[in-house]
Parts: structure tokens; C-alpha cells; sequence
């Protein structure tokens, strides 16, 4: 039995974030992370200046930069008819592979002097009077972890999230999402400093260089209007959209076909409780935002800095574990509720061609709706 302050499972940008915060407050803290670094995920590799926020809290930012990021100031978003509406963003963001970014906030959380079990399995959770026990499984064999706090960092879905039999996991959302990494020698002319955004019915996809050799090509689709294979979606998509026509040169099919892909199903973007059991849930695990807005990271490592506000203002005043949770949950509302709300809403409008066909031509009469609708998505 190892004995800590607080488990965390998961080592992602929520988890690993949440650690160093707590362990800077003094707390005892392990992270529990199923796979092995670096590893590649579903995301479209947009750090907002959320998280360059907060690695400067955490002083990190500098070692941050010696990664050599992808400097993104601007955002263009494009029609079905290849036109497009530029915006710029008003703070510095950067594009990086996750891979690369996860093993650098993971690195530094050990750093730091929190224990990483990893990779391992967790096998099982229960409670002993006021304590949770989780085992795991590693090369070492089974072994229990017991913990005041116990933190759920483990993305979109886990298989954990059907043992707490939480309601979304009996949901068929029709969203997917795919990601891709391109060599930069696939497009022509990109704007390396641009965010951009192609709409289609059905599906929009994203781009965003993530260094000097490979841009990030993630898209979301609704399932149900679709009934070809996601690398097949794509090249259709390349050809018949003037936009992805202008971006992409002709020679890219034998590349989507061999490149790896990353991808995740059913993802659900609805309502999640951010406690279930006693568990607190951050990042992913308490709600999911609509790519469209750029934030998952950001949010990610927002939550996360958020409940170790919480377990500090515990400790320091007293109080009670069900108290906790409640000022956990009204102060995750307060941060996250309009930002999801309205993310939803522009991923509705870009997969919908009529809504499209009145908010294209709305955004070019008055082009700081733009801006605005950027801004209402960001902290």
C-alpha cells in the first residue's frame, strides 16, 4: 500500500498540470497514466494563451519556449466556396504536437517530486472509511494506492466512466473526431501563423502547423452523414472544396492513406457531472468543449488549476468534503458553463449549411462578430 495526499489518473495536460499545482501547495501526489510517452492523441495541438498562462504561473514558459513552437496569432475561417473571413486572434498562441507537449508537462511534474506510475492499468477503485483506494497494474504487479483526494484527468471516455456508470456513457453522440500529421510540403503557400477552419456539411476540419516540417489536419464529423471511410471523407474533401483545393497540392491521396491516424468516437458534448462518487473530474473527464473554439488543452489545464484552488482552500480553512465538492462544482459552472455553450453553438452553425448561409455573409458585413465570437470562447 502506497499512501499519498492525492491520486490523479491520468498524465495528460489536466492531470500532469493538477499535479504540479498540488505539489507546490505541499501535498503528497502520484499520477497514475495507462500508456507510455510520447504518445499521439485526438486534438488539434492549439495551445491558447490559456495555457501559456499558466505555464507562466508555473514558471515554465521559458523551457516551454526552447521546444520551438509554432508561433499562431491569426484565425480563417472558410466557406464550402473557398472564400474565407481572416480574424486576428489578439494574444500569441502556438501550435505543438501533444506527444511532445504531454512528455514535457509529464517530465516536469517528476521532476517536481511527483511519483509517475506508468505505463499501468488501474484494475479497480473502492472507498475505506474517508479513503480512496485505487490498484493498479504494472510491471511490478498489482498494487494499491490509498489517497484523501482522488482526481479523474483521463480524457473523453475511459473505461472507468462505465463503472461509475455515468449517464453520458449511455449516449450516441454521432461525433467523431480524426487527426493527422502532414508533412508541411503537402500544402501550398499555408499561413503558418493561421489557425484555419474549413467548413462542409457534415464535417469541418482544422488545420494548425505545429512545427517547421508538420501542420496538425484534425476534423470533426457527424457519423450519420457520412457513410466512407474517414481517409476517403478527407481526399473527397481535398478535391471537391475550393478551400482545401487552394491549401492542398494534388499529389496527397498516397499520404492519407499510409500516414497514421488518430482518432476517437461517440465523442460526447453534452453535460457531465464534475464529482461522481467523491471523484473531482478536470479536463475532459468534467466536459468536453467543441474543438471549433481551440480550448481543450486550455481548459485542461484551467480545471486543473482550479481544483487545486480547491483542496488549498480545504486545507487552510477547514472545510468539509461535501462542501468541497459543491464549491468545486459552482466555481467549475462559473469558469467553463457559456464558454461550452457557446462552442456548441458554432459547431452547430459550421456543419449546417443553411445556418452557414446566413452566418458567412453576416460575419463579412460585420467582421467583429468574428472577434467577438473568438473572445466568448476564451477565458
Amino acid at each position: 500500500m502506497k499512501k499519498y495526499d492525492v491520486t490523479i489518473i491520468g498524465g495528460g495536460p489536466a492531470g500532469a498540470t493538477a499535479a504540479l499545482y498540488l505539489n507546490k501547495q505541499g501535498f503528497s501526489v502520484c499520477i497514475i497514466e495507462k500508456k507510455a510517452f510520447p504518445r499521439e492523441t485526438l486534438c488539434g495541438e492549439f495551445l491558447s494563451h490559456e495555457v501559456t498562462a499558466i505555464l507562466k504561473d508555473l514558471q515554465l514558459f521559458e523551457d516551454f519556449l526552447k521546444l520551438d513552437p509554432n508561433p499562431v496569432n491569426s484565425f480563417k475561417l472558410y466557406d464550402a466556396d473557398g472564400s474565407f473571413i481572416k480574424s486576428d486572434l489578439n494574444f500569441t498562441a502556438y501550435g505543438m504536437k501533444r506527444g511532445k507537449f504531454d512528455c514535457f508537462l509529464l517530465d516536469s511534474a517528476r521532476t517536481n517530486g511527483v511519483d509517475v506510475f506508468q505505463p499501468c492499468e488501474v484494475k479497480g477503485i473502492s472507498q475505506k472509511g474517508n479513503e480512496h483506494v485505487v490498484v493498479i497494474d504494472d510491471v511490478n504487479g498489482k498494487i494499491e494506492i490509498c489517497s484523501k483526494k482522488l482526481i479523474a484527468a483521463y480524457g473523453k471516455q475511459n473505461v472507468l466512466d462505465k463503472r461509475l456508470k455515468r449517464e453520458f456513457t449511455r449516449k450516441n453522440s454521432g461525433y467523431n473526431g480524426i487527426k493527422y500529421h502532414f508533412p508541411i510540403s503537402l500544402f501550398r503557400n499555408i499561413d503558418t501563423e493561421a489557425v484555419h477552419i474549413i467548413a462542409s456539411d457534415g464535417l469541418y476540419c482544422g488545420i494548425n502547423v505545429v512545427d517547421e516540417e508538420t501542420a496538425t489536419v484534425c476534423f470533426m464529423e457527424h457519423r450519420g452523414d457520412f457513410k466512407e471511410s474517414a481517409r476517403k471523407q478527407l481526399i473527397s474533401l481535398i478535391h471537391k472544396n475550393p478551400a482545401m483545393v487552394k491549401l492542398f497540392v494534388q499529389s496527397v491521396e498516397d499520404t492519407i492513406n499510409t500516414v497514421p491516424l488518430y482518432g476517437t468516437g461517440n465523442i460526447y458534448f453534452g453535460p457531465k457531472e464534475s464529482v461522481r462518487e467523491g471523484i473531482f473530474m478536470i479536463g475532459d473527464a468534467a466536459a468536453v468543449i467543441a474543438p471549433v473554439a481551440g480550448d481543450g488543452i486550455g481548459m485542461a489545464m484551467q480545471s486543473a488549476k482550479l481544483i487545486s484552488e480547491v483542496f488549498d482552500l480545504q486545507e487552510r480553512s477547514g472545510l468539509s468534503d461535501g462542501a468541497t465538492e459543491k464549491l468545486y462544482i459552482k466555481r467549475w459552472k462559473q469558469m467553463f458553463k457559456t464558454r461550452l455553450r457557446t462552442a456548441l453553438f458554432l459547431q452547430t452553425c459550421l456543419l449546417r449549411g443553411p445556418l452557414r448561409s446566413i452566418g458567412f455573409p453576416l460575419l463579412r458585413a460585420f467582421p467583429q462578430l468574428l472577434s467577438g465570437l473568438i473572445k466568448a470562447t476564451r477565458a
